[in-house]
């Protein structure tokens, strides 16, 4: 929690080596929390704001059902961040299914990416008539769970106090709107302006 630029300078070199892989120029402000380092890739050119939380570390079924949303294009656990991101203070982003966020993209205040995620009810079985708990405390047989890759291409945003849920792709350039929530079902265009409802 040490302020300005001798802060930034300590931070970088303490978390530089911890880190899967880490570029140059990167700021990590105070009060950012990281979960797994070594799932962790940064690039270069990068501000990780204020109390962010970056958490790595690949989801273990651990007796649970789960449902695969879309194809394994990052290694479940694995966080890649690249050149020219900024991550804004208060957002965070689970990567326990794996995220990729391209170059220039924000993160903007608030907002919050996940990867894997509880349901209510069993998505490989439409004949299950069983009401899921939505914790992690639950017994494992009362869980069911989604998991899936989020991708978001180069030169995107994501507005203010947005959710992104697992399976989700956003195309290069496409900016999502303040305070929407965008999930796998969104079929999203390159270069587009998207606002849930």
């Amino acid at each position: 929690h040490i302020g300005g630029a001798i802060g930034i300078k300590i931070r970088y070199i303490y978390y530089k080596k911890q880190f899967k892989s880490c570029g140059s120029k990167v700021v990590i402000e105070e009060g950012v929390y990281f979960e797994n380092l070594k799932s962790i890739s940064l690039g270069s050119n990068i501000w990780i704001d204020k109390q962010t939380i970056l958490l790595g570390g690949a989801f273990n079924p651990n007796n649970r059902d789960y449902f695969q949303k879309g194809d394994v294009a990052v290694e479940w656990g694995d966080l890649i961040i690249r050149d020219g991101v900024h991550i804004a203070p208060y957002s965070l982003v689970q990567a326990h299914g794996g995220v990729k966020i391209g170059e220039n993209v924000t993160i903007a205040s608030g907002s919050k990416i996940y990867s894997l995620s509880h349901h209510y009810k069993n998505l490989n079985n439409p004949d299950d008539p069983k009401r899921y708990s939505f914790s992690t405390m639950a017994k494992p047989e009362d869980q069911f769970l989604i998991i899936g890759n989020v991708i978001i291409e180069d030169h995107a945003a994501i507005g203010l106090n947005s959710v992104i849920l697992p399976g989700t792709h956003i195309p290069n350039g496409t900016w999502i709107g303040v305070m929407s929530t965008v999930s796998s079902k969104e079929k999203l265009t390159p270069n587009s302006v998207f606002q849930s409802k």
